[in-house]
């Protein structure tokens, strides 16, 4: 019965990651796939743990399932600051995984050195093995590290809930159950019943709440809405070109404006030297004037309007972004607006030639 309750947990987390990797989109936060990976790995390692045969086999799958056990709160920690729109600091974020990776070194060393567990040993309960440890005094760090990224956390849902009111209520009630079943299973569940391990339901049950936040999380960030809308929608074309003014990449839209964009490589100067001169004269204003102009290209029947901006890597500018957009149609519109104007000027000033011609004779 025990082993069974290991292999659903399993089963149900890979689910869980499938479902995630066939909604997953480009503008998710990157840390949303290692939530997944992390939990899968630790369900998969209590599988292994609960079929070991030896002490060797048993610590192999430990120390495969503490990979989870630290680091899957780290970044659970950090995708709900992200969440709360709570911004942490480099160096804050480093010496977080500094701290568990440093755990997880004192985990490698079982079997070694008596830092983190002094001995171990196994024995079969209820037809599933179970590692038997006596812990060392390393060991202490790993529930210091739970505590205060449990304590992080709460404080990241309170603060989100009472200074953040464009953070959805909704996903911090999610982020809040979460947590709190998180404490329920380490410090109570134990508690209850040693049989099976608590924290296993647990992780299953932060994959869960992620599906669920993650699957709106987007429609929050209306700039990568936007963005999102536009790229599908086609209206909107992107070249993107270094500070050196060579050639990066363009969107698909781009690419069917401009055709001959197509044929460029990366890292080298545009090929179609109409283009190039005109985008690095457009860019020479642009860098001149530092103010962002938009230029009209006629190209056949077409007609597009180009505005140059710079290209931004965080906070640091790496070249230049041409957006691109097809103003045909209201282009067409004014001209047929502006020629309508015209013939009815001509009209105009030729039936008052006539009347005046009339009224001499």
């Amino acid at each position: 019965m025990v082993m069974w309750y290991y292999i659903v947990i399993c089963i149900l987390s890979l689910i869980c990651c499938i479902i995630f990797y066939w909604k997953m989109r480009p503008n998710f936060h990157a840390l949303y796939p290692l939530i997944f990976i992390l939990a899968f790995t630790s369900h998969f390692s209590y599988v292994m743990l609960a079929l070991s045969e030896n002490v060797r086999e048993a610590l192999l799958a430990n120390k495969i399932l503490y990979i989870g056990g630290c680091y899957l709160q780290l970044v659970g920690l950090l995708l709900i600051f992200s969440i709360c729109k709570i911004d942490l600091p480099k160096p804050v974020r480093f010496l977080m995984a500094a701290f568990s990776t440093f755990i997880y070194a004192c985990v490698l060393t079982s079997g070694y050195l008596p830092l983190f567990y002094k001995s171990v040993d196994i024995e079969t309960r209820n037809g599933v093995t179970v590692l038997l440890k006596e812990y060392g005094p390393l060991h202490i760090l790993f529930y210091v590290e739970i505590v205060l990224y449990l304590g992080a956390t709460i404080f990241a849902l309170v603060y989100g809930w009472v200074k953040k009111p464009n953070v959805s209520r909704r996903n911090l009630v999610i982020g809040a159950f979460m947590q709190i079943f998180s404490i329920f299973a380490f410090f109570i569940g134990r508690s209850i019943t040693k049989e099976v391990e608590w924290m296993a339901l647990a992780d299953l049950v932060d994959e869960i709440g992620f599906l669920l936040i993650m699957d709106r999380i987007i429609l929050y960030r209306v700039g990568d809405m936007v963005s999102s809308s536009l790229l599908k929608e086609g209206q909107f074309g992107y070249i993107s070109l270094d500070l050196n003014q060579k050639y990066l990449s363009a969107t698909d839209a781009a690419v069917r404006f401009f055709p001959e964009i197509a044929k460029n490589r990366a890292d080298r100067e545009i090929a179609n030297e109409e283009l190039r001169e005109l985008f690095a004269k457009w860019i020479e204003e642009f860098k001149s004037e530092n103010v962002s102009k938009v230029h009209t290209y006629r190209k056949g029947e077409k007609i597009y309007l180009i505005h140059i901006s710079d290209l931004y890597d965080g906070k640091r500018r790496r070249g230049y972004l041409l957006e691109i957009s097809d103003d045909t149609a209201h282009q067409q519109h004014m001209e047929g607006i502006e020629r309508y104007n015209k013939n009815l000027n001509e009209e105009l000033m030729a039936k008052t030639k006539l009347i005046q011609e009339l009224r001499k004779k």
